[in-house]
């Protein structure tokens, strides 16, 4: 448990984990790599540092696959499980990329004061929800998280262009997809989090504005599983953007908002079903205009989750040569 900050710049405390690898430590210590999650839920049984494979969701391997393959390879992994999730009567603000980042940031921090074979270099490595957070680290760490050397992102299949999510909710009609049901149903209670003005119903159908009672205590799979037996004819509301705390809430999601101090590996499936491939392309091309150096990587054959490890070794030699002081590649 460490203390972070909250929506409103107050002091909250956040719960997460530390990996240390086995054996000694080499000199300076072992280079850190920040992980963050992808969507689990917004109730307190859904923080990953409650479960053993690191995910509310037992059949699901790869986020502790990856994490024993970066201890393998020589990394330190800390664990953010994001403001509001592991506390009883607490809820996650999902999917506050601007929260997010900055408990990242955080568990750096105080993990350092957990152990002393941590090192000052270190990286911030996110997936989904987590990879969006992640962008917005390089843009806070230079002045939340001096005397250590962020060497850099890697994001993998990042949510961004969150108007368009919001306008594919309204349209969306039977079959109803019960994942993006789901993720709807969480947004919405982010939202309201964010603005109590913001009701349910401003994000969600009224069909599924009533499950919010449920979706404030099942984890992802759970919801989904759960959704999939609701009869919905909708998921969004239409006419969400008459909102305006919620047109708001909206435009603070985005991932590419300021220069990274860091450069950014960012990895995509071309068969991802959540976050589509045109969408981190065209995030691609926004964060080259911000100025950041991006090297932007396709997988053929990947999905959403089937990216990590796809691209673990591309991932693990990118950050093997910024550890090596060499140039980061770009593609913008």
């Amino acid at each position: 448990m460490y203390r972070s900050v909250g929506l409103h710049r107050e002091p909250i405390a956040v719960t997460g984990f530390v990996f240390v690898p086995l054996g000694g430590a080499p000199s300076g210590g072992w280079p850190v790599v920040a992980w963050s999650h992808g969507t689990a839920g917004v109730g307190p049984s859904c923080a990953p540092s409650r479960h053993a494979n690191l995910y509310p969701q037992s059949d699901y391997p790869e986020y502790e696959d990856l994490a024993a393959r970066l201890l393998r390879d020589g990394h330190a992994v800390v664990g953010t499980d994001y403001p509001g999730l592991g506390f009883p009567d607490k809820l996650h603000n999902f999917p506050q990329t601007d929260l997010n980042s900055r408990s990242v940031i955080d568990s750096v921090v105080a993990a350092r004061q957990v152990s002393s074979q941590l090192g000052r270099q270190w990286f911030a490595i996110g997936h989904s929800e987590g990879a969006a957070a992640v962008l917005r680290v390089g843009e806070h760490v230079a002045r939340e998280a001096s005397g250590l050397r962020f060497l850099g992102t890697v994001s993998l299949a990042p949510p961004s262009h969150f108007k368009d999510v919001m306008d594919m909710f309204a349209a969306a009609r039977p079959p109803i997809d019960a994942g993006l049901a789901a993720l709807a149903a969480y947004l919405a209670v982010g939202a309201h989090l964010y603005s109590p003005s913001i009701r349910y119903t401003d994000v969600l159908a009224p069909e599924l504005a009533v499950q919010i009672p449920l979706v404030k205590k099942l984890c992802d799979d759970e919801l989904t599983i759960y959704l999939d037996n609701v009869q919905l004819d909708r998921i969004g509301n239409p006419d969400w953007a008459d909102n305006p705390a919620l047109r708001r809430f909206v435009d603070i999601l985005e991932p590419a908002k300021g220069r990274s101090t860091g450069p950014i590996l960012l990895l995509q499936g071309d068969q991802d079903q959540t976050i589509p491939v045109a969408t981190t392309t065209k995030l691609n091309g926004e964060l080259c205009n911000l100025g950041d150096t991006v090297d932007y990587r396709i997988y053929p054959g990947a999905t959403h989750d089937s990216v990590l490890s796809a691209a673990y070794k591309d991932m693990i030699g990118w950050m093997t040569d910024r550890l090596q002081g060499h140039p980061a590649p770009s593609t913008c």
